[in-house]
C-alpha cells in the first residue's frame, strides 16, 4: 500500500520527485522540508476553493510568500548540505566557505557552476540572494537597508505586506530550479558532456494555475459524499468498540466457522444490527452521536436522491427494453433509432417506428421507442458519471 507521503506525491510533480527517487534514503529534513511545501501550496489552495469561505487575495498571498520564503531557503540550504557528499563536480562546497557574507556566498555558488561548464540562470540565483534577505527579515523581524537594495532591485517590495502571487509563482521558479540545479552536480561528472544552452525551467514549467473554486452540481454529490466519511471517520471507533463489547458482541450465538461460511454484506449487516440495538437501548458510547446521527440520515436521504435515484432504472423496464432490442425482429442496423431518442414525447416517434417494423414483430412501436430512450438514458448517465 502506498504511503500518505507517496500519494501526496503523485499530484506535486517537481525536482523533489526526481530528488526522492534518485535516493535511497532521504534524509529527514529533505523530507520533512519537501513535504512542508507541498502541504503549503495545497493549503493555499484549499483556502482559495473552500465553499464555505471568502479570501482576501492580497492578504492570502502575501501571507503564504512569508511563510514559502523562510520553507524554500531552509529546504534549499538542507539539501545543499545533504548533497556535498554526491557532488561530482566540486560546487556546493563554494556555498559553505567560511567567512562570506551571503551575497558573496551565493555569487561564488553561480560562478562555480558555471565553471563546471554548466550553464546556470544567473537570474536564479540573484532572486534567490532576494529571497534569503527576505527570510531573514521575516525570522528576525527588521529590515537592513543593504538588503533592502537588492531586493528592490530584484523587483521584490521592501514592505512584506506587499507581497502578491507574482511574487509567489517566482519564489517557487527560484526554489524547483534551484533543486534542479543541486540535483544535477551528482549526475553531471567531469567527463560528462555538459548542455550547451541555458538551463532553467521556464516559468510555464513552474507556475501553478489557481482553481477557482467555482462549484458545478456535480461538485456537491462529492461534498456530501466526503461529509458522510467524515461523520463516519468520527464515530466509527465508537460503533466498533459498541460491537464488540460483551453486551452488544456482533458474533454472540456464532461459531468460527459460521462466520466463515457467511459472504461479507451478511457479516455485515450483523455488524450494524448489533450497533442499532445497542443505540435503540440508549448505550452510552453510540447515544452521545444521536445528533450527528440525524445529520447523517439527512445527507445521505440527499445523497440518494440526487445520486443514486436517477440512476436507478426500473428492473422491469430493463427487461422489457432487453426483450426488444435483443429480439432477432428488431433491426440494429436501420440508421435513424438515434433520432427517435432525440424527438419529443408524442405521436411523432411512434409513427417513425410504425413505419419500419415488421408486421409479425412481437411488440410495438411504442415499446420500441420505450427501449430506445431507456437504452439512450442509460448512456447518458454513463457518460455523466465518468466525468
Amino acid at each position: 500500500m502506498p504511503t500518505m507521503r507517496q500519494s501526496v506525491l503523485k499530484c506535486f510533480r517537481s525536482p523533489i520527485d526526481r530528488i526522492r527517487r534518485c535516493t535511497v534514503e532521504t534524509p529527514e529534513f529533505i523530507d520533512t522540508f519537501s513535504d512542508d511545501l507541498i502541504y503549503l501550496k495545497e493549503a493555499r489552495a484549499a483556502l482559495l476553493t473552500h465553499p464555505l469561505r471568502r479570501e482576501f487575495g492580497p492578504l492570502l498571498d502575501a501571507s503564504f510568500c512569508r511563510l514559502m520564503a523562510v520553507f524554500v531557503i531552509g529546504s534549499i540550504e538542507a539539501m545543499l548540505e545533504a548533497w556535498r557528499d554526491r557532488d561530482q563536480i566540486n560546487v556546493l562546497d563554494k556555498y559553505f566557505a567560511k567567512g562570506l557574507k551571503n551575497d558573496a556566498r551565493i555569487r561564488g555558488l553561480f560562478d562555480a557552476f558555471h565553471d563546471a561548464g554548466l550553464r546556470v540562470d544567473e537570474k536564479v540565483f540573484d532572486d534567490y540572494l532576494a529571497i534569503k534577505y527576505l527570510r531573514n527579515t521575516i525570522v528576525h523581524g527588521k529590515w537592513k537597508e543593504c538588503e533592502q537594495e537588492l531586493l528592490l532591485k530584484c523587483e521584490f517590495p521592501t514592505d512584506s505586506r506587499k507581497l502578491t502571487k507574482e511574487h509567489l509563482d517566482r519564489i517557487e521558479h527560484v526554489s524547483q530550479n534551484m533543486m534542479l540545479y543541486i540535483v544535477l552536480t551528482c549526475s553531471a561528472g567531469r567527463k560528462v558532456r555538459k548542455p550547451q544552452k541555458l538551463i532553467r525551467l521556464d516559468e510555464t514549467v513552474t507556475r501553478r494555475m489557481d482553481d477557482t473554486g467555482i462549484l458545478r452540481l456535480r461538485d456537491i454529490d462529492s461534498i456530501i459524499w466526503i461529509n458522510l466519511e467524515r461523520i463516519y471517520a468520527h464515530i466509527s471507533a465508537d460503533i466498533e468498540s459498541t460491537v464488540t463489547s460483551e453486551q452488544y458482541d456482533w458474533t454472540k450465538g456464532y461459531t468460527p466457522e459460521d462466520l466463515g461460511c457467511l459472504v461479507h454484506d451478511e457479516r455485515k449487516l450483523l455488524f450494524y444490527l448489533a450497533a442499532r440495538r445497542a443505540g435503540e437501548a440508549n448505550y452510552e458510547l453510540l447515544a452521545q452521536h444521536r445528533a450527528l446521527a440525524k445529520d447523517a440520515l439527512e445527507f445521505w436521504h440527499e445523497y440518494w436522491q440526487r445520486v443514486m435515484t436517477p440512476r436507478a432504472m426500473d428492473k422491469e423496464r430493463v427487461q422489457r427494453a432487453l426483450h426488444v432490442l435483443e429480439s432477432p425482429h428488431f433491426r440494429p442496423e436501420i440508421p435513424f433509432w438515434c433520432a427517435v431518442c432525440n424527438l419529443p414525447e408524442g405521436d411523432d416517434a411512434t409513427r417513425l417506428v410504425t413505419g419500419v417494423l415488421k408486421g409479425d414483430a412481437p411488440f410495438t412501436s411504442d415499446q420500441v421507442v420505450d427501449a430506445l430512450r431507456a437504452g439512450s438514458s442509460h448512456m447518458r448517465r454513463c457518460r455523466t458519471s465518468r466525468r
